[in-house]
């Protein structure tokens, strides 16, 4: 019992730091794509005005990867800090909470305020190889190119459209995968 204990123990600690590592790196990612935005309107200042507005964007790509967004969507969601998906957001993004009236285009803070609908459902598994996320693609054109995510407790599912940029264009939350699995 007491071998039981200690491995239990070992394993806790274990997991805590790698969530730990994984919340930090995304933090450092966050810091990159916050240094890369700042400096872009600088100098575009003597340039016309539309290189100005495809600056920051031009800056942003080289850093964002399709597995970088989808690594921090991972992370901020399964550690409940949606605020760090904001820097991963296009501007509006568009939210929609299934059968509901909400919402549309939103502000990423606004898309973060609206994602504590899914608190309950934390923590996500966002293994696309999985049975019943491809299930779901398959079923379901308007799932079929997004990142899902179900929890692994109850029903819920969130899914990220991922742009061409490698920023989140829309997020579709639901109480129950099985509103999908017509």
């Amino acid at each position: 019992m007491k071998n039981l204990v200690i491995i239990l123990t070992v394993l806790v600690i274990i997991l805590l730091g790698v969530a730990g590592y994984f919340i930090y790196q995304n933090q450092i990612v966050i810091k990159q794509l916050t240094k890369g935005a700042s400096p872009s309107p600088a100098p575009a200042t003597s340039q016309p005005q539309a290189t100005t507005q495809a600056s920051p964007t031009s800056t942003l790509s080289p850093l964002l990867t399709l597995a970088t967004t989808q690594n921090a969507i991972k992370t901020n969601i399964n550690a409940k800090n949606y605020q760090g998906l904001t820097a991963y957001m296009t501007d509006p993004v568009n939210v929609i909470l299934q059968a509901s009236e909400c919402c549309g285009p939103k502000t990423p803070a606004e898309a973060i305020d609206q994602m504590s609908y899914i608190n309950t459902g934390v923590p996500f598994d966002f293994d696309q190889e999985n049975s019943t996320i491809k299930n779901l693609k398959a079923k379901n054109p308007q799932l079929a190119d997004k990142f899902i995510g179900i929890s692994k407790g109850s029903e819920y599912l969130v899914s990220f459209g991922i742009n061409s940029e490698n920023k989140i264009s829309d997020i579709l939350m639901s109480v129950s995968w099985k509103l999908f699995s017509y």
